[in-house]
């Protein structure tokens, strides 16, 4: 079983990193030095702090005109790039909670069709990322969500059971854990919902009020009280627990796993900030056996490439476009059941395009085309490698400068035999006292060692 007792040796480079990969899009040679020497239990509350909300598109309050298909169009793309420049921007464990949310309580533009509402949707997501039952209750009423699951259909006499069903299943409690007949009754309880503008609004003259059983509770049980019943199941912790191990921890907890961390969910009534709090900064977090564990998606592929680089002023439009390409488009998950992760990342076509576009991003170029970079203005962007490398403590130390960089990069600690390959690689043929980082030859040298390292499949991990 997970040990949730607290790690309290002081954090190694190697400890620091672990957590901001698995907590942040955005682990950099500095924002991991600076925790070296830290408690995690100081590190994880300092994550946990909260931050201001990012600015909102100058459109995200105006009401949608719900026959304008050409401006909803045309605010896809924006809506997108607006969510990437909030990624990129924001090294938080907030955003990995509004991205995990996303992929739970998922809705798709195409359906939903409004930027507006998944904006109003993404702050709402954010502003409750640690209080699962506000998240759970806040979707009910959510204009996106009314929308994609025909919520905004559904009427006393005509229930819609599209929202009910995906209610149990995908949002609190997992299959099996709930009945055919649970659905039919709290499909009932859900009714009465329509939009109004950029709300959700509820009418209990359109609402069935009648006796209905849900979960073995009987009574006139509104949509109020689905939740409160939900939320009194047992499954509901160890669903919530199973969620929070497979992003952070392991994506094939125990059943023992589960259960050790529901018990800190019901103890904390949903609080996940406080859940969070023993979890990250937990022995069983920081075990060896689970470095590397988890493949990243194609979000920390490409922005935490970029943020590692020191490119935060790429092009958003880029970053959505990349992460499309592989197969995460930001706003458009496959199905209900939202991007699968893990394994579902890397296929015979995606693994290579993963390794191209990193290969491409650090030689300065699109990837697969011939197509520079551009940043935020326009302007033609070239990551500064050896910036990165200045920054070590030993930059003109070529084997340190190779330890170093592998350390960064890579998420599992690499053997004499790969740093001895590595370092042929970035010296080309020179000998190691020949190294100068400010020789003009050391941009290239570097590229080759950082290229090396993102083809090897450890890089694909987190």
């Amino acid at each position: 079983m997970i040990d949730l007792s607290p790690h309290l040796s002081p954090l190694t480079f190697e400890d620091a990193a672990h957590l901001l990969r698995r907590t942040t899009l955005n682990p950099t040679w500095d924002a991991i030095t600076r925790r070296v020497g830290q408690t995690a239990s100081t590190v994880v509350a300092e994550l946990l702090v909260a931050e201001p909300a990012p600015g909102e598109p100058a459109w995200a309050n105006d009401p949608p005109e719900i026959t304008d298909f050409g401006m909803a169009a045309k605010l896809w793309p924006e809506l997108q790039q607006w969510w990437a420049d909030a990624a990129m921007r924001r090294a938080s464990l907030r955003e990995r909670m509004v991205m995990l949310w996303h992929n739970t309580f998922t809705t798709d533009y195409i359906t939903a069709y409004y930027a507006q509402w998944m904006v109003g949707q993404s702050r709402m997501l954010r502003a409750n990322a640690y209080d699962f039952r506000a998240l759970a209750t806040g979707i009910i009423a959510d204009p996106a969500m009314l929308r994609y699951l025909n919520g905004d259909q559904s009427i006393k006499g005509n229930p819609n059971e599209n929202f009910a069903r995906e209610w149990f299943e995908l949002f609190t409690l997992g299959v099996g854990n709930y009945t055919e007949q649970d659905i039919v009754e709290a499909s009932r309880a859900f009714t009465g919902w329509r939009i109004s503008g950029l709300k959700g609004t509820y009418t209990k003259g359109l609402a069935d009020l009648g006796d209905k059983t849900i979960l073995g509770q009987t009574g006139p049980w509104e949509w109020s009280d689905v939740v409160r019943i939900t939320f009194e199941h047992p499954a509901c912790a160890r669903w919530v627990a199973a969620k929070l191990l497979r992003t952070f921890v392991t994506y094939y907890p125990s059943p023992e796993d589960i259960e050790a961390v529901a018990v800190l969910v019901r103890t904390n009534n949903y609080d996940l900030s406080r859940v969070l709090a023993v979890l990250l900064a937990s022995k069983g977090f920081f075990d060896a056996t689970i470095r590397g564990s988890l493949i990243k998606s194609p979000a920390d592929l490409v922005i935490g490439l970029a943020s590692m680089c020191g490119a935060t002023t790429l092009d958003r439009a880029y970053i959505v476009a990349s992460m499309t390409r592989l197969s995460q488009e930001p706003f458009y998950p496959p199905t209900v059941q939202g991007w699968q992760g893990h394994h579902a990342w890397i296929t015979t076509s995606t693994f290579p395009l993963r390794q191209r576009f990193a290969e491409s991003f650090i030689d300065g170029k699109q990837s697969g085309v011939a197509t520079r970079l551009a940043d935020t203005a326009g302007k033609a962007l070239t990551p500064d490698v050896v910036a990165v490398v200045r920054s070590l403590p030993n930059p003109q130390d070529a084997v340190k400068v190779v330890e170093q960089i592998a350390a960064l990069m890579l998420p599992v600690p690499t053997t004499q035999q790969q740093r001895d390959v590595l370092l042929e690689i970035m010296l080309a043929g020179a000998q190691v006292y020949e190294w100068d980082v400010n020789a003009p030859s050391a941009v290239q040298r570097i590229k080759f060692l950082m290229q090396a390292i993102v083809r090897m499949p450890e890089y694909q991990l987190m």
